[in-house]
């Protein structure tokens, strides 16, 4: 009999008359031979009810996203795990009428640098298998679930490591073992403020939603503004009271990105889905700002492409010729009745250290003994932290609405 490649020859196969032997050979009595074999009761009310269930495709209905693990770059973890930093402006007059230099020789001491440390966090997923079902999935015509665990379990470990990027602010529980997140990274004293005061943090102080487990300093500033502590990033916030998004705050943001010696080029904006289309709604009227920028995705995060030689990336929405990405977990950060608030990353100034890249392990069966299970297991884990050299070019603007 000849193999059966198109859905026209199974059918003429199944009603032929001519055709009756073959199909006798290929079907049987319709509940065994080569086609039909195996399988499982469609209900379990009518024992001589079957259906084909062994040997489908696994299909999966769950989303896997994750944005902002791929836009941020990532570097090898530095051997020092920290850095200083000078935060202040020269105070005074010299000899000579100027400002005194900043130098430790012209009188700031060493004590003076601020000292920001950081650790690495190991995040990993595992999860396991008897051996009774690992044998399973290898006879009749079963489904491997060992490879279908496999697949699912490594998306949702850089899943998860997406949402913790994507925490809150006020979210200090994992801190100390997950890696540090955007909101939490893009914030200032005016913000650490209004959160404590409304109850956000019962009992905390700011500096409990500072990353690296120290203030930066941003507890006792006034936060006019934007934002004036050295540590504050540029923060368009409302104290919680949700406002429409306009243009005018985008343009205050970026405006004030470029007094910090910032420029637009070294820009991406990050949103939630909901807020991306605010924002192409509000340039409808002004299509002369609603351009198209072609990025693409690398290990270094997200690139701008020109076009040279072979044009290459997708093209993504962009105002006054910054990138707009969208991304699930940023998406979920929508307060009840707003939006979800609007990030700007200085790429410059933020990347993603890299201790160790995922690895994936496994046991096998001389690890019986000491799993004292007849079972086996895997995980998948990856080392690295988000780290900010510096703050006052990235921007965030929240307590939005339509």
């Amino acid at each position: 009999m000849a193999q059966i490649t198109k859905m026209e020859d199974f059918v003429d196969l199944f009603y032929n008359p001519k055709r009756a032997g073959e199909r006798i050979t290929a079907f049987g009595n319709r509940f065994g031979g080569r086609y039909i074999a195996k399988v499982d009761q469609l209900t379990t009310t009518d024992a001589d009810t079957k259906n084909v269930v062994f040997g489908a495709n696994v299909f999966n209905f769950l989303n896997y996203n994750s944005e902002l693990w791929q836009i941020l770059e990532k570097r090898p973890s530095p051997r020092q795990t920290g850095f200083r930093m000078l935060a202040g402006e020269p105070v005074g007059t010299g000899a000579t009428g100027l400002q005194e230099t900043v130098e430790v020789s012209a009188g700031q001491t060493i004590a003076s640098f601020v000292n920001l440390e950081w650790d690495m966090k190991w995040m990993d997923v595992a999860f396991g298998i008897s051996e009774q079902d690992l044998w399973r999935g290898t006879v009749d015509d079963n489904v491997d679930e060992w490879s279908v665990l496999r697949e699912h379990w490594g998306k949702k470990h850089v899943q998860g490591i997406d949402n913790f990027l994507g925490r809150a602010v006020n979210t200090v529980a994992q801190a100390t073992f997950v890696i540090e997140s955007l909101d939490r990274m893009i914030s200032s004293s005016a913000e650490a403020t209004f959160l404590v005061s409304s109850g956000g943090l019962t009992g905390a102080t700011a500096a409990d939603i500072y990353p690296y487990g120290i203030d930066l300093r941003r507890q006792g500033f006034a936060g006019t503004g934007f934002g004036n502590g050295p540590f504050d990033a540029i923060v368009d916030e409302n104290a919680a009271t949700l406002r429409p998004l306009t243009l005018d705050m985008l343009d205050g943001v970026i405006r004030q990105v470029e007094l910090n010696q910032g420029n637009r080029e070294g820009l991406i904006m990050v949103t939630g889905y909901d807020t991306a289309d605010v924002i192409s709604q509000r340039l409808e009227a002004r299509q002369r700002f609603l351009t198209t920028t072609r990025m693409v995705n690398t290990l270094n995060g997200v690139q701008r492409v020109s076009d040279v030689g072979v044009a290459g990336g997708v093209d993504v929405m962009s105002y006054k010729g910054i990138p707009i990405l969208r991304s699930r977990a940023i998406d979920n950060l929508a307060p009840a009745g707003g939006i979800s608030p609007l990030y700007g990353i200085y790429r410059e100034d933020c990347y993603i250290a890299v201790a160790m890249p995922t690895l994936y392990l496994e046991t096998g069966q001389d690890d019986w003994l000491v799993l004292d299970r007849l079972r086996r297991k895997a995980a998948y884990v990856t080392a690295a932290e988000l780290i900010f050299t510096r703050w006052n070019r990235s921007f965030k603007i929240r307590d939005l609405s339509v």
